[in-house]
């Protein structure tokens, strides 16, 4: 897969949702260029958590929302799974927030363990995890929105 985008990588690699929100998104065009970048893919079943109806607003009616939120999933340059090992470091996402990576006990990504580590890129690498990753404004501003089934 080492010759895919991030974003065709994270697709084959089972991560649909997120790969074709990507592909709906403003960085869409970035994720296909040279890169390098790190990304941290959540899981199908990471988005189905929400309602049906969280979902479906979060995903088509709501694009400053969904373009926070997918911009706070991937960084600059490209960082394999042993670079984390034993450490807890803040790694700055696209959207300027901040994630806690903690490879102390396993690897994860503020809270979201990493499922799928080192997915090869030809302009990255993809980390699957199991939950979606919110910036703080967004997880803020949806309040009751987003209703575990």
């Amino acid at each position: 897969m080492a010759r895919l985008s991030v974003v065709s990588v994270a697709d084959r690699a089972g991560f649909y949702t997120f790969a074709a929100a990507l592909r709906s998104s403003d960085y869409y065009d970035a994720l296909e260029a040279d890169g390098p970048f790190t990304v941290f893919a959540p899981t199908d079943a990471a988005f189905n958590a929400m309602s049906s109806v969280a979902l479906d607003s979060f995903l088509h009616r709501d694009r400053a929302k969904l373009q926070q939120v997918l911009g706070y999933h991937f960084a600059p340059g490209r960082v394999v799974a042993a670079r984390f090992a034993s450490k807890r470091i803040r790694a700055t996402m696209r959207t300027g927030g901040e994630v806690l990576i903690d490879g102390r006990n396993g690897l994860k990504a503020n809270g979201a363990r990493v499922i799928k580590p080192d997915l090869e890129a030809a302009n990255g690498v993809v980390h699957g995890i199991d939950a979606l990753l919110w910036p703080r404004e967004a997880s803020d501003s949806l309040g009751a929105a987003i209703a575990i089934r």
